[in-house]
Order: structure tokens, then sequence, then C-alpha cells
């Protein structure tokens, strides 16, 4: 079957959007450049995708996306054979997400000419709303502390702050008004030209661009997934993922483990950067308990090191808790963790809590 025949029964039979007919046509348009009869084989599919040398990851993947259809129409219809089933779907590169900066962000509001435009950035930031759901934002639609909007995922309400939805209620001028009396696409340029009036440069300018950022920020702020998900709205868990994702190397730096337990642990006793002083250092000349094979024990650890030149009420001098010490670990050794071994602990402790 000729391949204008088969794009001809596709559009015929399939209900589709002025658009989307469009990239039918586009596609078949590329296929019959190759193939004046429609491909019967997945090589010859194959072959197609590799003409797309030029175009993007997601070009590629979204034309072979509508091959696919195509042939599972005719497939189901027509009795053709479907050359796509043995062809993989084309990978598309992982495209990082930009982000703005807390002083990018403060750069643009600064940028902002009058009311409006600060009011269309503020909220974008503050909410991390799309901006499709801001365009049909009307009076009624702003609450105390949140607002309604319509976006292509349904029905949201997101938080913003309060000060913000009383300018927005004022800019409507009534329930039944628009806030920003705009279309999407308009509002949308609008956000770019504000960006590059703040001197932003690059791609991905676009108001979206602010959700992301909004994102980012609280996940770095919070480390928190289940917050990011309060803040987008997102109905999958896994969409928050991302953004946590993007900025695990930030988060990891703040994070510590030990500093998070050694002070309970510890309790008084040496700090953390004593405990990691290197053995032999000027600064730790504290006997060192060894096990059978010559490494330093763990039980060691269980017991505050003593240094040299410390006393307790004048009665035990520093050899005397040396070997005090030196006692309790290797009890340790011997008991494991049994209850004499906790007194032990509690009371080396106390004998060394009031040390100067």
């Amino acid at each position: 079957m000729k391949t204008v025949e088969v794009l001809k029964r596709v559009l015929a039979g399939k209900r589709m959007s002025k658009s989307s007919r469009m990239s039918y046509e586009a596609v078949f348009a590329s296929v019959g450049k190759l193939y004046e009869e429609f491909p019967s084989s997945p090589a010859q599919v194959n072959e197609w995708l590799v003409s797309l040398d030029g175009y993007s990851d997601q070009t590629v993947r979204l034309w072979f996306t509508i091959l696919r259809n195509a042939c599972k129409y005719m497939e189901a219809n027509f009795d053709m054979r479907n050359p796509c089933k043995a062809v993989d779907t084309p990978r598309v590169k992982k495209r990082k997400r930009r982000y703005f900066s807390a002083g990018e962000i403060v750069r643009v509001i600064q940028a902002c000419r009058g009311n409006n435009e600060r009011a269309l950035i503020m909220t974008l930031v503050d909410s991390s709303c799309r901006v499709g759901g801001l365009s049909e934002l009307s009076g009624r639609n702003v609450g105390e502390g949140w607002i309604d909007v319509k976006e292509k995922t349904g029905d949201r309400r997101y938080r913003l702050d309060v000060r913000l939805c009383k300018l927005l209620k004022a800019m409507a001028g009534g329930d039944d008004n628009l806030v920003f009396r705009s279309s999407s696409s308009a509002l949308s340029m609008r956000v770019i030209r504000i960006c590059r009036r703040a001197g932003l440069t690059g791609e991905k300018l676009g108001a979206h661009t602010f959700r992301h950022s909004s994102a980012s920020l609280v996940a770095r702020e919070t480390k928190n997934v289940m917050a990011v998900k309060a803040l987008l709205q997102h109905d999958n868990i896994q969409t928050s993922m991302l953004y946590v994702h993007d900025v695990e190397e930030e988060i990891l730096k703040g994070i510590s483990p030990l500093k998070l337990v050694g002070e309970a642990v510890l309790e008084g006793g040496e700090s953390q950067q004593q405990l990691l002083v290197e053995k032999g250092s000027p600064e730790n000349s504290a006997v060192e308990v060894t096990g059978d094979d010559g490494s330093e024990d763990i039980y060691s650890d269980m017991f505050p090191k003593i240094k040299e030149g410390i006393e307790v009420r004048s009665r035990l001098g520093t050899e005397d808790l040396m070997l005090i010490r030196q006692g309790f670990v290797e009890m340790a050794i011997a008991g494991r963790y049994s209850r004499e071994v906790g007194k032990a602990r509690d009371l080396m402790k106390r004998m060394l809590r009031k040390v100067k």
C-alpha cells in the first residue's frame, strides 16, 4: 500500500485535533521521501529513524510514536502488517533542568515594571503554579492564602502569601473579573521578556522554570520530598522525587549522621573532632586498647580517652585513670554488652565530667 494511501486512511479513521493532524502529515511526508510504498519491515523503520539524524531526540521519539500509532490502527482495521512491533522506541537523553538561583529570582523581580508584572513573577515563585492556570484566574478564585487554578492536570489549589492574595484581588477588581487578563501564551512571553530585561541569558527563561526553581529551593531547604509534592500538587510522588534527586549533591554536603548522633552518644564527653584525632598525634596520647590482630578494638570507643596531666579530686592520677579505663575495656571485651559494661561506662563519664 502506498504511503500516501496509508496516511489518508489513518486521517479518515482517527479523530484528532488540527495540530495532531499536522504532525501526522509531517511524519508521513518524511517517510514518503524514503519509501513510496509504506514500510513493511522493521529494518525499513530503523532506516527511516536513522535518516532523522538532524532532529532532536524528543522529535525523533515523538515521530516514531505517531508512526507506531498509525501502524496499530492499520493493523487493527485493515489487517496490515505492523513493522513497528520489532523496533525499539528511540531513547531520549535526559535534559538537565534549569533552576534560577535565589539571586537571579531577586533580579527578575527587580526588573519588573509595575505591580502587574511584579505580581505575576512573585505569584509564579511563591505558589509554584503553572502559568496556564494564571491566565484564567479570576477574583473569586483568590482566597486568604491560596488560589484555585485550572491546569492541564486538573483543578489545583496552591498556597500563596496573603499579601499577594490581596494584591491579586485588587487587580481583579471583582469576583467575575480575570486577574491578569491575558492568554497563557501572552503571559509566558511576558515572563521571558522580564527575564531578559533582568540580564538572564540562555535557554529556558519561561514561566515553568520558576516552578522548577521554587521546587528546588524547597528541596534544598526542607530535604523533604513530601514538602515538594505538596508545593507542586503532584499526583505521583515519583515526579516530586526528580527535584530531590537534582539537589542530592547539595543535600549530602550538609548531612553527617555521626554529627547528628555524636552529642547524644558522648553526653558532654569528648567532642566529635577529638574522637577523630589520628593515632600518635600530640593531642591524643591516650593508651590504645588493641585486639589480637593488632587493630584498635571497637570497645575502646565505649570509654572516654584519658589525657596526660588530669586528676580526679586529687585522689586518682592519670595513670590510675588509664588503668581503670583499660580494665573497663577488657571487661567489655569479655562481657560484651552486659549491664555491668553499661554501668562502667556511666561511671567513667561521671569521673571525667568535671575534670579540667
